[in-house]
């Protein structure tokens, strides 16, 4: 389990696009290189954070937090959160604690980054999964303090 690098975007873009396949109808073919542009100009800055878990030199999992400021409140004075995306396992690797373990070390590190809360809206099927990690339910979506 480690963050990603550079040299890991164009693995991570291909692994995105895997995800959406799954989920969309149509993927427009301009996606791939949005997916990459974005991954690039985000990863070095740290306000995208992509833990990947690795087995035989492959990524098999990966989870993203995109780290976002909003106004400051009574309970999070610098404005500071994480919006999980892009949480990825291949279908032969699901079912094993990886992505929880991966979620825990991604949580860790947007705290780590300065996130006060992070957000989710993850499939019905994963539900259970965030409450054991301690996500709560708020409306369509799920969050966690840090």
């Amino acid at each position: 389990m480690r963050l990603a690098s550079v040299k890991d975007i164009p693995q991570i873009a291909a692994l995105r696009m895997d995800m959406l396949s799954e989920v969309a109808e149509h993927l427009p073919p301009e996606l791939p290189g949005a997916i990459e542009q974005y991954l690039y100009a985000h990863i070095p800055d740290g306000s995208c954070l992509c833990a990947l878990m690795e087995e035989d030199g492959r990524i098999v999992a990966k989870a993203m937090a995109c780290m976002g400021v909003s106004m400051p409140d009574e309970n999070n004075l610098s404005g500071k959160y994480a919006i999980l995306a892009s949480v990825y396992t291949l279908p032969q690797y699901r079912g094993q604690g990886r992505m929880s373990r991966l979620l825990k070390e991604l949580l860790k590190q947007a705290k780590e980054h300065g996130a006060y809360e992070v957000y989710a809206a993850p499939e019905k099927k994963a539900v259970p999964m965030y409450e054991r990690l301690g996500f709560e339910r708020a409306d369509d979506q799920m969050i966690i303090k840090l």
